[in-house]
């Protein structure tokens, strides 16, 4: 998973990208962290549940439809709204983006963890963050003076950039063709 920050930046980003589409923005926000908090917070709840699938998939555009064929999944609200945005940032970000770096870390038997730890506070800064008000969220962000092993920060920028650009309605229209490639 992108770390908190990857996501929430995305997150934001959109909001100022896409004017009057998020209409609750703490719902937004709640449903991006969702997916990695949920399976955090309750260790019998499997991140291949909160996912729709296996994660690091080739096949993510299942799980994304799996998604919104969920009864529950409101796509005209908010808080599924960000949840999606959630499961489309990780697709992009292990299958496409940051491909040869997932790679890299699966054949070290490493993590990104480290890496997030040390552009948390750049993104936070960049992205305008401020305070987490989730507790649950915040306690997990933590900010390391160090260079990353494995994610160059120009790329993540980009990364966000390209993410926050995309539009739900097109990317949803795409999905449900079952066109193999989201972006």
């Amino acid at each position: 998973m992108p770390g908190f920050i990857i996501h929430i930046a995305v997150g934001k980003e959109y909001i100022k990208k896409h004017e009057n589409e998020i209409k609750d923005v703490d719902e937004f926000i709640k449903g991006i962290v969702a997916p990695d908090l949920i399976s955090i917070l309750n260790k019998e709840i499997n991140k291949s549940i909160t996912h729709y699938g296996k994660l690091h998939n080739k096949d993510y555009i299942k799980n994304l439809d799996t998604f919104l064929q969920n009864d529950k999944v409101d796509i005209n609200n908010d808080y599924w709204k960000g949840y999606f945005i959630h499961l489309i940032t990780d697709y992009c970000f292990y299958v496409e983006s940051f491909k040869d770096e997932t790679l890299e870390i699966k054949k070290n038997n490493d993590s990104f963890y480290y890496d997030y730890d040390c552009l948390n506070k750049t993104l936070t800064k960049k992205y305008n963050i401020g305070n987490i008000k989730d507790e649950n969220v915040s306690k997990y962000i933590k900010n390391i003076d160090g260079m990353p092993k494995y994610l160059k920060e120009e790329k993540v920028i980009k990364f966000i950039e390209k993410l926050s650009d995309i539009s739900i309605v097109e990317q949803i229209e795409l999905i449900r063709k079952k066109n193999k490639k989201v972006l």
